[in-house]
């Protein structure tokens, strides 16, 4: 029997908190943030979204929706890496944030109040390769902290 590290049990166990949150902010309604309250629809044309709600929506919506599908990704980019050494690639961890979203984005197509939407595809990709260059810079810094001890 393999024995695991209680690091990596940590590592694995908080990328599932991140995958199971991703899941339950997408796939639930949440009213504070005034997600899936209303009838959603279906958005194919890259930026189209991103552009209306800097247009025509208030800042907190804009915000709230641009920034908080980023920042969704963030942990899965960061914790993937760490958890399956496979993914230790950049390229690799984006389409893995890439296939997750757009797995999303087809299961919301069938959801009754939510948005199938390309540009939450954009930025939770965008959100994915943030969290895997917080990785990168954490490695980086760590690597920098133990030769100068």
């Amino acid at each position: 029997m393999v024995k695991i590290s209680e690091k990596k049990r940590l590592i694995n166990g908080m990328l599932l908190v991140s995958v199971c949150f991703i899941f339950y902010m997408t796939m639930f309604p949440n009213r504070y943030l005034g997600i899936g309250i209303e009838e959603g629809g279906h958005n194919f044309i890259p930026f189209l979204m991103i552009k209306e709600m800097f247009v025509d929506r208030s800042v907190f919506t804009f915000v709230v929706n641009n920034f908080g599908n980023i920042a969704l990704f963030m942990p899965f980019g960061f914790f993937l890496p760490m958890a399956v050494p496979k993914f230790r690639h950049v390229i690799l961890t984006t389409v893995a944030g890439c296939c997750l979203s757009a797995v999303i984005e087809s299961i919301q197509w069938f959801m009754k109040y939510r948005w199938s939407d390309v540009d939450d595809i954009i930025l939770n990709t965008i959100g994915a390769l943030a969290g895997f260059g917080i990785y990168k810079a954490v490695l980086k810094a760590k690597a920098h902290i133990s030769i100068s001890l």
